[in-house]
């Protein structure tokens, strides 16, 4: 009988007073018990507003302030049901029932935990331990496991986080970072491995050269750049921080996804004159460091890769940034090379074939009238060849190394 309204606690009160010889005496209905049997109270007829007499009530007697009113020892109780008549507010509802309540998130009001909305009324979340179904492709809860990663994927080498039997794993698949592909760790072994990495300093080839090689097994380079098939070298001064490096040693690399294909240092000779960016192999005028032979202070190179079958000495020629040949000059192959920064590495007593070039697409002042140069396409801003390549012949153009190119000075 919970939640009666005033109307239908009044015609309930009267069926039970029309009722002969079967009423119950109750004070709270306005009856009481004398010798002689039931009579009626001074009551009015007015209808008698009451608690629940269900749970909750108390035994104490009632007492009455005035006509029609009972009130007991404690404070009136409400039900719960029916909240808008009773003006109460809404009552705590259990997760699942579809209705968002205090201290849920969610409520979808079913009994699926790998939706949005879990179970427990949480909105879905990598780490919750439940795996969502198009979200997520596991879910360890937070505890580690060599299955699935913390960020809810299935562990992979090149996921960035090390798990299982990987040594490694740094997020990506470069080889020359010191974890390899497969994520296995290569550096500071004790072997320089040239299909991995650019150095070693726990290797006795880098042992004199310390301060070439990073602990990650990189070198530690000025320059460096990757070369595509597209300009990559932009603006004049792409070389600055080499030609002020206070270095007194050198070391020119290339490698591709192979590996590492050159890899040689040599000394600055001995010179009163620090290197600047005008003046590096050559303290010669602007207009004549185009020239091989004006390079008075040149830097042999040695190799590093005692398996490859070049040499003993290379030569690095290094052009100033200001260099530009005489105007009658210009035309004259491959006085280009003399035309702002530029890089030349070629076979001791060699002047007309190079090794390794390595400068913008074109001069400061004009294309590049080296053989075959601008047919080639831009990707011969770096170009290396095993053999030497022959700066002015158009029938045999210089090679696009399409890699990574680093210099040291250190």
């Amino acid at each position: 009988m919970h939640g009666l309204t005033w109307m239908h606690r009044s015609a309930w009160i009267a069926g039970l007073v029309g009722l002969g010889g079967c009423q119950i005496a109750n004070p709270a209905f306005g009856f009481e018990r004398d010798s002689d049997g039931l009579s009626a109270s001074a009551a009015t007829t007015e209808p008698v507003l009451t608690t629940s007499t269900d749970t909750g009530t108390t035994d104490e007697p009632a007492t009455t302030t005035g006509p029609g009113t009972t009130l007991t020892g404690e404070p009136p109780l409400t039900t719960g049901v029916d909240t808008e008549d009773s003006g109460t507010g809404p009552a705590p509802s259990s997760c699942g029932d579809n209705v968002l309540d205090p201290g849920e998130a969610c409520d979808d009001g079913d009994d699926i935990d790998g939706n949005d909305c879990t179970n427990q009324c949480t909105v879905a979340e990598c780490g919750d331990g439940i795996v969502h179904e198009g979200q997520e492709a596991c879910d360890a809860g937070g505890v580690p496991d060599d299955a699935c990663t913390p960020s809810c994927t299935l562990a992979a080498c090149g996921d960035g986080f090390q798990t299982g039997k990987e040594q490694c794993d740094d997020g990506n698949t470069d080889a020359f970072d010191g974890c390899t592909g497969d994520c296995k760790l290569s550096c500071k072994d004790g072997v320089f491995e040239p299909d991995r990495e650019e150095c070693d300093p726990s290797d006795p080839v880098f042992a004199d050269l310390l301060a070439l090689c990073s602990e990650t097994c990189e070198l530690k380079s000025c320059f460096r750049m990757t070369n595509t098939e597209d300009e990559d070298l932009a603006g004049p001064d792409w070389f600055d921080a080499c030609a002020t490096a206070p270095g007194q040693r050198i070391a020119v690399l290339l490698r591709d996804q192979a590996g590492v294909q050159y890899l040689r240092f040599g000394l600055k000779p001995p010179s009163m004159f620090a290197w600047t960016p005008s003046d590096m192999t050559s303290t010669k005028p602007p207009a004549d460091q185009w020239k091989f032979s004006s390079h008075d202070r040149k830097v042999e190179l040695t190799d590093l890769l005692f398996d490859k079958p070049d040499p003993l000495f290379d030569v690095l020629y290094a052009f100033g940034d200001d260099s530009q040949p005489k105007a009658s000059e210009a035309p004259i192959c491959p006085s280009s090379l003399g035309d702002g920064y530029a890089l030349a590495i070629a076979p001791a007593g060699q002047s007309t074939h190079a090794r390794v070039l390595l400068m913008p697409f074109a001069g400061n002042t004009m294309p590049r009238n080296l053989g075959g140069w601008l047919a080639t396409g831009p990707g011969v801003e770096l170009a290396f060849n095993g053999a030497p390549m022959p700066l002015c012949s158009a029938d045999d153009p210089p090679t696009p190394f399409l890699g990574t190119v680093a210099i040291a000075v250190f």
